[in-house]
């Protein structure tokens, strides 16, 4: 809420609690006084004092310090921020009403303002006090449409005969403005929520300027960006078609197709840290060429964080916000949706008819082998390893800060505390005998065994896959010497697959179980020396 500092103070209480107070025993005080008219809280931009009713102010924050831009948004929208489990998206008044973009203050201060079921945050530079509008000429304006100023200030406040003027926003029109995203204020975030429902897991990646997700059931494979060939297919969001170990698939541009900035066109160099998401649609699969793989999220229904009219060209594609552990804003994307999109299963279905597959899927696999399905996440230390993604609980980055365990032992890095929970993270470079060596960008693979949770240190996530069964041998010991002997220990099989240049790759599955026992027994060892 607003304050008043017309005394030039602050307020002993910055808390958002101390704010609702101070203008609840204000609004009080005018009351008592026989104030009729409706009550305004004012504030500052510059030298300009704007005033807004505190019937549709929430409660005033600070400025957040970790604001997630949105795609396509105008200059006033600068993104959304987590308001206690709340996505609110912020409007900069100052750009907005065509003030320069030069701040007054150092910390400027958000107004929640709600209507309804929605909600914005509007950040300005100081809070003004409360005014009552029984003691002013109110004076309106009629919109002209001409700006967004001219739809948002809808009058002006004229206190002390004219010497004071305070202008009047609409909050409402605010609302309405056109790009602007309005947080849904959701009941389970009223309501005790009495069951969370099934544990998911989610696949983030960056598009661009956005973070996305997208369900894994939902995924056939996630891996480094194929070689694309010019199609009589690129048009549009298609960019080309690539060849995947047999099948031809099409290729979407993501970003572009998510509306979120430059197209790619073919020809020009594809970084090799991009990445592409088979998708499988109703008429066959495509390929979605995505900026990085982030992590694997779990998730539950309850914690999509739902919105209204979200501020993106396809909008409709998302279902909701994730938060991620580093507190992160995750836009969940709607599957269902893109895997019945008609762009997507057009393409998909064309390139089907053109291109017939040999009765074989995208891993090389005849499809009539087996119907037994296991995926796969596939990662590199020294050389690619492989973790059944049924035992790893999600993927993160590596934490800046660990807690030290109370012993002393190389391979474990530290105590990792992930939201509560503390959980050990094992360098398997150490616990093999390979030289330490640290690198930017190094991931966390969590993994649960008996029960309780794990970290493994790991350099990179490269592919996510989906395979049979039958491709998973029994590792032939070949090597007995060295470290190669003791990594085959804590291997419980093999899994062979065609690379996207047809070559065939061998890659070591890593059992998470034996890892864990090599732990214990070196853990054992050094408390009896």
């Amino acid at each position: 809420m607003m304050l008043d500092h017309t005394d030039g103070t602050q307020p002993e209480d910055q808390s958002d609690t101390g704010y609702v107070k101070t203008v609840s025993q204000r609004i009080q005080t005018a009351q008592k006084r026989g104030a009729s008219g409706e009550i305004y809280g004012s504030f500052l931009i510059g030298d300009s004092e704007f005033a807004i009713p505190v019937s549709a102010v929430q409660e005033v924050v600070n400025e957040p310090t970790d604001i997630s831009p949105m795609p396509l948004a105008p200059p006033y929208m600068l993104g959304l921020f987590n308001l206690r489990g709340q996505i609110i998206p912020i409007v900069d008044l100052r750009i907005l009403l065509g003030f320069s973009d030069q701040r007054q203050v150092a910390l400027r201060r958000v107004a929640i303002i709600e209507y309804g079921e929605h909600c914005i945050g509007l950040l300005f530079d100081l809070t003004g006090e409360v005014l009552n509008g029984n003691q002013a000429t109110r004076v309106n304006f009629q919109a002209k449409e001409d700006g967004p100023r001219d739809v948002v200030i809808n009058g002006v406040l004229k206190f002390e005969q004219g010497n004071r003027l305070v202008q009047l926003l609409d909050p409402y029109e605010l609302l309405n403005l056109d790009q602007v995203p309005r947080a849904t204020k959701s009941s389970d975030q009223v309501e005790v929520k009495s069951a969370k429902g099934k544990r998911r897991n989610c696949i983030s990646f960056q598009t661009g300027h956005t973070t996305c997700a997208i369900d894994l059931r939902y995924v056939k494979e996630i891996l480094k960006m194929p070689k694309v060939d010019q199609s009589l297919f690129a048009r549009g969001n298609v960019i080309g078609t690539t060849n995947l170990r047999g099948v031809i698939l099409p290729v979407v541009d993501f970003r572009a197709f998510l509306g979120d900035g430059a197209v790619f066109h073919l020809g020009k160099t594809i970084p090799s840290e991009r990445k592409m998401v088979v998708l499988e649609t109703a008429e066959g699969m495509v390929g979605l060429m995505v900026f990085s793989i982030d992590s694997i999220l779990p998730y539950y229904r309850d914690d999509v964080l739902p919105f209204a009219k979200l501020a993106l060209p396809r909008g409709d594609y998302v279902n909701g916000c994730l938060i991620s552990e580093q507190d992160k804003i995750v836009m969940m994307l709607d599957q269902k949706k893109l895997r019945t999109d008609p762009e997507l299963v057009e393409i998909a279905k064309a390139c089907q008819e053109i291109y017939p597959s040999d009765g074989q899927n995208c891993d090389g696999e005849t499809t009539q082998v087996s119907t037994t399905r296991r995926t796969y996440i596939l990662f590199t230390f020294e050389k690619m390893f492989a973790l059944d993604t049924a035992c790893v609980s999600e993927v993160i980055n590596r934490p800046d800060h660990l807690l030290e365990p109370p012993y002393s032992l190389d391979f474990v890095e530290g105590i990792i505390n992930l939201r509560g929970e503390l959980i050990t993270l094992f360098n398997p470079r150490l616990l093999y005998g390979m030289p330490p060596k640290r690198i930017d960008g190094q991931k966390v693979l969590i993994f649960r065994n008996e029960g309780n949770k794990y970290g493994i240190l790991v350099d990179s996530v490269d592919e996510i896959i989906m395979t049979n069964v039958d491709n998973i041998a029994e590792l032939q010991p070949l090597d007995h010497q060295g470290n190669g002997k003791r990594i085959v220990d804590d291997v419980e099989g093999c899994l062979h697959r065609k690379s996207t240049t047809k070559a065939d790759v061998s890659v070591l599955v890593l059992d998470s179980a034996a890892v864990v026992k090599r732990c214990m027994i070196a853990m054992d060892q050094a408390q009896l020396r």
